[in-house]
């Protein structure tokens, strides 16, 4: 039987899924700093690296804030840069959330990362189901409870398979890994990988995903160390697609094929659904070496690579001028952690989950578009890069262009707007 493990969460795994061996697994690095360690009780599997910190809890002091502290990439630093009050106004106009640690998220600070602030302009999301297949969710994690899927067709704490479909009390999804309906993360790159497409937006905890409002299906696919079995993840689409998810992510990678998991996939596609994986951290060329499911011919399926703070195809991330379709920024991503606090992790699983997230908000907006045309307005979308810099076919994710791909046109916000937004506010308060 095929396995999979979670991308090169170890540099061991690093090298094996390099040397071509039949490793799979999620596509992320994650560790705790010296302020900000996790206890022997719920440490994950991933090694510990240079390259990311994580907080015990959310008020924890931690070298996240003192990272926070320094970003360049919010719009509050832009506007203390401003050397104008027009840019200082113009920025003060944009869809902000009220989550304390969104001044961290770098790539959702302006349009320059990914353009969401525009396409929050035209949505923020809704009652798009999109399905987490993983390592499964902290289902108590409090900025990912009030975003999980629930199955109306399983009544919650009755030990009885109410639908019929292999899962008891499968309420927020299941765990295929297990055989039972408590998809629970053991490991955190799902609960990572989850809060950066839909961690709930302007709840004033934690952070924001891209989709602030969205209906999360966690399938735990992978076990405690990252890894599992291609027949799981390829069981964990069947389930998404049966109970109505209308986007898959799969931030995994590995260097088999399967025709299990390309039958699945094209499964998805005969049912409207999209797949988004995640190109791999093994710094690979995927037109020559082929990494699975990113590089699979099925259709539907949007391969993603890594980009860092600048732009750049970031330092691991595999590319592919036809077999990776775009980029999104994976690096120093700040996101939901399982032990209910928020963690700095780095990857093509966080750049896949930002394209994930952005074609939640499409769904949104535009709810009888068909896969392909949310795939055709993502990749139309996208910012067109030198393919000497971002060696993807399309370029860089552009939210906001997608978005106006798929005909939405995201509302103006000027400082005049908002100005007249407080007058006409002032004026109802005077008629009371």
């Amino acid at each position: 039987m095929s396995r999979l493990s979670a991308l090169p969460p170890t540099l061991a795994a690093l090298a094996l899924l390099a040397s071509g061996a039949p490793a799979w697994g999620a596509s992320s690095t994650a560790a705790a700093t010296a302020s900000a360690t996790r206890t022997a009780s719920s440490a994950a599997a991933i090694a510990p690296t240079a390259r990311t910190a994580s907080s015990a809890a959310a008020s924890a002091p931690t070298a996240r804030t003192a990272r926070t502290t320094a970003a360049p990439h919010t719009a509050r630093a832009a506007g203390r840069a401003s050397t104008t009050a027009k840019r200082v106004r113009a920025a003060s106009a944009l869809p902000t959330p009220a989550d304390p640690e969104f001044a961290s998220q770098w790539e959702l600070a302006d349009d320059a990362a990914m353009g969401v602030r525009t396409a929050w302009r035209a949505s923020t999301g809704g009652n798009v189901v999109v399905a987490i297949v993983d390592t499964g969710a902290d289902l108590t994690h409090h900025d990912l409870v009030p975003n999980l899927w629930t199955n109306e067709r399983e009544i919650p704490g009755n030990g009885i398979d109410d639908d019929n479909d292999g899962y008891v009390d499968d309420v927020h999804g299941a765990d295929i890994v297990d055989g039972d309906g408590t998809p629970q993360d053991l490991n955190g790159h799902g609960t990572h990988v989850a809060g950066v497409v839909g961690a709930r937006g302007g709840n004033a905890l934690g952070v924001t995903g891209v989709a602030w409002n969205v209906k999360l299906m966690i399938v735990r696919a992978l076990g405690a160390d990252g890894r599992g079995d291609l027949d799981d993840l390829a069981t964990g689409i069947r389930y998404a697609v049966r109970n109505g998810a209308r986007i898959v992510n799969l931030s995994v990678a590995g260097a088999e094929d399967d025709p299990g998991l390309e039958a699945a996939i094209d499964e998805a596609r005969a049912a409207g659904v999209l797949v988004v994986a995640a190109a791999g951290n093994t710094g690979t060329d995927l037109d020559a070496t082929p990494a699975y499911p990113a590089a699979s011919p099925a259709p539907n399926l949007i391969a993603v690579g890594s980009t860092d703070r600048a732009g750049a195809l970031a330092a691991g991330s595999s590319f592919g001028r036809a077999a990776v379709d775009v980029t999104a920024p994976g690096e120093d991503i700040e996101s939901t952690a399982f032990d209910g606090g928020y963690e700095l992790r780095s990857g093509t699983s966080q750049a896949a989950a930002q394209v994930t997230g952005t074609l939640a908000l499409m769904a949104a907006a535009r709810p009888a578009a068909s896969w392909d045309a949310l795939r055709s307005a993502l990749l139309a979308g996208a910012t067109p890069r030198p393919s000497s810099l971002l060696p993807v076919a399309a370029g860089a994710l552009n939210a906001g262009g997608a978005l106006r791909a798929l005909g939405v046109t995201p509302k103006k916000a000027t400082a005049r707007t908002a100005k007249s937004r407080a007058k006409a506010r002032a004026a109802r308060s005077a008629k009371r």
